[in-house]
Formats: structure tokens, sequence, C-alpha cells
């Protein structure tokens, strides 16, 4: 049974649709990730679940409990859901210390003083933040302060754990370095998790399953690699970096292991690439490639069986750091490539743009028959 179970579940504000009918599972012990823009209705619905925000319409379960439903009027309000969650501005009361900001949840809840005590020790131990028990609040850092507020969400042990963007106020290093630990700890205790975020790669780095949102609906979900290699829609494949999107007009189609290898034709040439569904001769599609997949021959480089090969020359470059990212223009378009640093073409360069099928995906530009 899922922990969480969201049916058809839509919230209105005025005329806008900020949650649009949407159907989400998340199973024991999941970390899902709500991904997408600003206003595309992941806040909303991390709010539904934890009774902050309440559904026009649809069901909410938590465990095996239902806690909403909106044609029976039926409301669990926040504090009876059991449920933690970390906010964005983590929610740190300045005049408490350390400690007493872990134990408050138990502190309202009328928890005698040695059990509080003994929890909120735990509570701190897991994330490593003991020895600051009795450090005033305003004192701690900008990570010390992420720690305690996951502390104090799992003080009284959730059966979900909610978190709405609690890494974005920090560093990029930082971010990176407590997104880690975060994740370790929540393997360690294995806790059904429902994370909101804006950013690709922090998505991609936490997530079991990644769900992106636009416009208050699920545009697609699946493992965080499946939705990055092989999107649903030219809009899912633009949210995650900058791909390389390639009109094309398929000659053929074929049945290749879960999906099909197409034959295509583009205006620089034709080749090959895989589909998820089968699309007729003559079909518009979309070819997705993404600039890491990109390989740079040298001028005079001959396509492989399947393979594009495009003739081009680099314009650009700026470098990265460990990588270096490349604007190579052709005939027809500009193409942006990847590749590390100490192996990219220079500027002015003549080059062959190779892609194999694998590293080519088709994306409908309507509904493939």
């Amino acid at each position: 049974m899922p922990s969480v179970n969201l049916h058809r579940v839509s919230r209105h504000f005025a005329e806008v649709k900020a949650v649009d009918n949407i159907d989400l599972a998340v199973e024991h012990g999941e970390f899902v990730t709500l991904l997408g823009p600003s206003g595309c209705g992941k806040t909303t619905t991390l709010r539904m679940v934890a009774g902050l925000e309440r559904n026009d319409t649809g069901s909410i379960v938590i465990g095996d409990r239902l806690v909403s439903d909106a044609a029976a009027g039926l409301f669990v309000p926040p504090d009876q859901r059991n449920l933690g969650m970390v906010f964005q501005s983590y929610a740190i009361w300045p005049h408490m210390t350390v400690f007493d900001n872990v134990a408050y949840p138990l502190s309202v809840r009328r928890v005698p003083k040695g059990e509080i005590a003994e929890r909120v020790t735990k509570a701190l131990t897991l994330v490593e933040m003991e020895r600051y028990a009795d450090r005033p609040a305003p004192a701690l850092s900008g990570g010390q302060q992420q720690r305690v507020a996951i502390a104090r969400a799992l003080i009284f042990e959730p059966e979900v754990l909610l978190l709405d963007e609690p890494l974005s106020n920090l560093d990029a290093r930082l971010r990176a370095q407590m997104g880690e630990e975060f994740r370790a700890l929540q393997r360690r205790l294995k806790i059904t998790t429902i994370y909101v975020t804006h950013d690709q790669e922090e998505a991609m780095a936490l997530s079991d399953r990644v769900v992106v949102m636009q416009r208050g609906l699920v545009l697609q979900s699946g493992a965080p690699e499946a939705v990055y290699r092989r999107p649903a829609s030219a809009e899912v494949a633009a949210f995650f970096g900058t791909p390389n999107l390639i009109e094309a007009t398929v000659r053929g189609s074929r049945p290749n292991g879960e999906g099909h290898v197409l034959s295509i034709e583009a205006a620089l040439g034709t080749g090959e690439c895989r589909a998820a569904g089968t699309f007729r001769a003559g079909d518009k599609v979309l070819v997705m490639v993404r600039p890491e997949d990109v390989a740079l021959g040298q001028a005079d480089t001959k396509a492989g069986d399947g393979q594009f090969a495009w003739p081009g020359r680099v314009i650009d470059g700026v470098f990265r750091g460990p990588r270096r990212t490349l604007t190579v223009e052709t005939a027809r378009e500009r193409f942006r490539v990847e590749c590390p640093a100490s192996r990219a073409m220079p500027v002015g360069e003549s080059v062959t743009l190779l892609i194999d099928a694998d590293n080519a995906w088709a994306l409908p530009v309507s509904p493939p028959s």
C-alpha cells in the first residue's frame, strides 16, 4: 500500500488552476521529488498533503488513513496527519536554543520531559548536531539551521517527511553537501519523502522518482535517468538542461526491445534514432540530442551505420572547469556541445558532429498514430 496517495486532486485560486486533477502514489520509503518552475503547482500539492491547503476535488490518503475527501467534506487538520515538514526558510525560532527548537513539537504535545530529552538527543545525533544543543539558534550557519529543521521534523517519527525547497538558501557547495547527507539519512531511516524543488540537478541526484509538473499538471513521472534520457515531450526535455531539438521526418520504424528505432530524414541528412512508440512514414518528429551526447570528429569523418554525421564549425566556447560548452554552427542550425575541457576543439575549427541512434530520442510534434 502506498504511503501517500492522491486521487484526482485539484486546487483552484479564483480562476487559476494551481493543481489540476492529478493522481500521485508514493510508495513506503520512496523519495519522490516534485519538480517544475515557479507556479507549476508543486508547492500547492505538497501543502495539500500537509493539510496546509484544502483540496477542491479528489482525495488524499496517508498510510491507510483517508485525510481529505472533498466530495465527502472530510478534512483532517495538519497536526493530526503525523507528518514532518521542512520549509524553505527553515522556520527556526531565534529566541530558542537548538535543543528547544527541536523539542518544540514534543513540548506542545505534552510529552514527559525525560522522554523529550532522550528523543531530542537522538534526533540531533542523527543530523550530527548534538554538540550544539545549547547554542542559540541565531549563532548557527545556514547548513546547521537546515540540520536543526530536519531534526525537528523527525523528532516525533512522522509517517511521511515533506520538504519545500529546503536547500535553496544555501550556497552551491553546501547545497550539494547537505543534499548528499540528507539523502543518506533518508535511506538509512527508510522514511517516505516528498521533496519540492525547481533545481533539476538536485532532483536527479536525490530522488528515486521525479514528477515533472507544469501548469498544475503532471507531465511525466519516472526514475531520474529515464525522465532525463527519455522524456515524454519536448516540454519535459527542455526543462532538463539545454537539449538540441532537430526537426525531422520519419522514413520508417521498426520494433527494438521495449521501443522502436526510427529511420529519419532531417535538413542536414539521414540517420536513426530511438522512440518510445511507433511512427508512420511521413510523421513529423523532434529529435532530442543532449549536448554531452554529441561527439566531435575531424572535418573528414564519415558516419557509421545509422549514425548522423553533420559538418560544422566551432564558433564559440565557454570554459566551465572540467568541461567546455561549444557552439557549433552547421549549414542549417546551431548545436550546443558539452565536452571535456582538455579535449575541446578550438574556436574556428571545422568539425563533424557525430550522433549515435542510442543518443537521439524522437518526440512527437503531434501524438503518433
